[in-house]
């Protein structure tokens, strides 16, 4: 596969001379992308109209096809390509490379009203420059130099010793789907994985699948950097733990002044804390990035949590952008949280709250069961994803439902014991830490440990007496929609907790979009978060919450009531219960723990009718 260099900017920016001069250069066909406009475009433009989107999408479907032939030997294309969606339909192949000439209105607008003999007059300039939106990959040059000039820019990127974009070390599911996002993306890049055991061929069968000159393929760490373009940007997809201050120990000798290190695993926040300070000592700036979606996040569109300074954010951020998933108003679900560590506490905190999402969807499920065949819950769970409870997990969790293995259900021959790989575990530590009460998370992660506890389950699982009590579907619908409100405002009231603590001021309602697309936990419910964060940063004063909990509280009593005579455990739910008890009860009995406390400790107390501390001797005050 050779490289397709499409020269894209507004009529007048010097796209066909360019190009002209390119191909001369290279040896390679050039063509322009008016001549394959069908006749009815092309006297539309010359009468002055702009053209529909219903009358390119045929152009660029015509262009892609040609594009497919034309990697066999290589081409040059004029086109302008003035909007993202555009660009998407012709970057099918990866052969792509994208030139992009800049030039301002005025510059354009005069050039235009020189040339003459074709159809694109310099009155629908205004228009192209009010629909251009400007992609953040591939070469970006200023016009003003002449063709020959920018023909010179342009091979010193792609001829010669080959300088990548971003680096990426580690082609596990995560690393490779990313590399392919981002190559999708036009950017170049390198990839290094080692060479021995199981993973001998991994870099040489990346590169034959991809089959892109876009991509370069190292076993050795010392290439893999020299390839990179500087200030080198190279992301870590490698296991979370030791393995991470190993590698960034073999890429030192290496690196040099401000390059960066973005570690894109699920590490601890306090090991990217400490990481940061290391590559701070070394004049290297480091980034902990939290990504979330999974395989088909990676490969599609991840929504992306970035820790560090704002300096080396900023040179990363249009890469990263572009591989990002994109929310509702196609804004990059991608935000520099905070620093240093932050992205990663952030991500962590995300991954608690899944926990808790999957857990109550667990939940449903074993209220169900035992009433309902597969196929039926997945019925009623499809309905809840018609509505506000719409989300990630709920509609996988129907995907799930509706699968049979034989005549069965294969979800009936999955066994029970559910794994986790740690950062459930951080976030309801870090919960202790901060004194932030989020039950739900450390409830969940306790019935994964229990889940675990087969053999023993097994051994004490005994007859009970069936329960009549009925589980009403709009009350089961009420209660999930409660523990759900509760499990998220804890997460925020965490990272909130958090960003008090270590002075990382979080914005809620940023991190609440980053979250909307691309990540496990995307739901209507994050969208309606971000909106409500963005009025109200305080978490439990916001008046439309307590209402909505309070109207829902009568559908959770009765859930539990129910799944209390049923023998169902509902450790999440009646976690959220409980919490909603204590949080709406303005005098609790916490007043017996400090009087014992002071009782055998002499820890003090305080009244209600003083600020002072008091101590009391409780054995001879009988």
């Amino acid at each position: 596969m050779k490289p397709v260099f499409i020269i894209m900017g507004v009529s007048g920016s010097g796209k066909t001379a360019v190009g002209k001069l390119l191909a001369e250069e290279l040896s390679i066909p050039f063509y322009d992308a008016d001549e394959f406009h069908s006749d009815t475009n092309i006297r539309k433009m010359a009468t002055g109209i702009p053209l529909e989107d219903e009358d390119r999408y045929p152009w660029l479907g015509t262009l892609a096809e040609e594009i497919d032939g034309w990697s066999e030997t290589g081409a040059v294309l004029a086109c302008s390509a003035l909007k993202e969606e555009y660009r998407k339909i012709l970057q099918q192949n990866s052969a792509v490379q994208w030139v992009v000439l800049n030039g301002s209105f005025e510059l354009i607008e005069t050039r235009l009203k020189e040339r003459s003999g074709h159809y694109m007059g310099f009155e629908m300039l205004r228009s192209q420059f009010k629909d251009l939106e400007l992609p953040e990959y591939g070469i970006h040059l200023d016009i003003t130099p002449g063709p020959k000039d920018l023909v010179g820019e342009i091979l010193k990127h792609t001829v010669g010793p080959k300088h990548s974009e971003f680096g990426i070390v580690g082609l596990g599911v995560m690393g490779r789907n990313l590399a392919k996002n981002i190559l999708n993306k036009g950017i170049s890049l390198s990839v290094y994985n080692r060479a021995d055991g199981d993973e001998l061929s991994v870099v040489s069968d990346f590169i034959s699948e991809v089959d892109t000159p876009l991509v370069q393929g190292f076993t050795e760490y010392r290439a893999f950097v020299k390839s990179l373009q500087t200030p080198r940007k190279i992301l870590l997809m490698i296991p979370a733990g030791p393995l991470v201050d190993s590698v960034m120990y073999k890429l030192q000798p290496n690196l040099k002044n401000h390059d960066i290190i973005i570690d894109g695993g699920n590490s601890h926040f306090k090991h990217s804390n400490r990481r940061f300070e290391y590559c701070k000592q070394l004049g290297v700036d480091f980034i902990g990035l939290g990504i979330s979606g999974g395989a088909e996040g990676a490969l599609n569109g991840p929504s992306l949590m970035a820790g560090g300074s704002v300096d080396a954010y900023n040179k990363v951020q249009p890469i990263l952008s572009a591989i990002a998933a994109k929310d509702d108003n196609d804004k990059a679900c991608l935000s520099l949280v905070g620093p240093r560590g932050a992205g990663h506490f952030v991500k962590m905190v995300h991954n608690g709250i899944e926990y808790a999402e999957m857990q109550l969807l667990t939940e449903v499920y074993a209220l169900l069961k035992d009433d309902y065949k597969s196929e039926q819950i997945a019925d009623i769970l499809s309905h809840w994803n018609q509505t506000e409870l719409s989300g990630y997990l709920l509609g996988i969790t129907t995907e799930i439902l509706k699968v049979k293995d034989g005549d069965d259900y294969l979800l009936d021959k999955i066994l029970d014991k559910a794994s986790n790989k740690g950062t459930g575990g951080w976030s309801s530590k870090a919960a202790i830490d901060l004194g932030s009460p989020a039950n739900l998370m450390s409830n969940a992660l306790f019935a994964r440990y229990l889940s675990n506890m087969k053999h023993t389950r097994k051994e004490l699982d005994f007859d009970r007496l069936k329960s009549s009590a009925i589980i009403e579907l709009k009350a089961l619908q009420d209660a999930y929609q409660f523990a759900r409100l509760i499990n998220h405002y804890q997460g925020f009231q965490l990272m909130r907790s958090a960003s008090e603590a270590y002075d990382w001021h979080l914005d809620l309602a940023e991190i609440a979009r980053t979250w909307t697309e691309g990540c496990i936990i995307k739901s209507e419910l994050m969208k309606m978060l971000s909106k409500r964060f963005s009025e109200d940063p305080f978490i439990w004063t916001q008046p439309e919450l307590i209402s909505e909990l309070h109207k829902k509280e009568a559908a959770m009593k009765s859930v539990v009531v129910a799944a209390t005579e049923k023998s169902i455990a509902l450790p999440c739910m009646n976690a959220a219960l409980q919490f909603w008890f204590g949080l709406t009860t303005g005098d609790s009995a916490a007043n017996l723990i400090q009087a014992q406390r002071d009782y055998f400790g002499g820890h003090t107390y305080r009244r209600i009718d003083s600020e002072d501390n008091h101590t009391t001797n409780w054995k001879n005050n009988g």
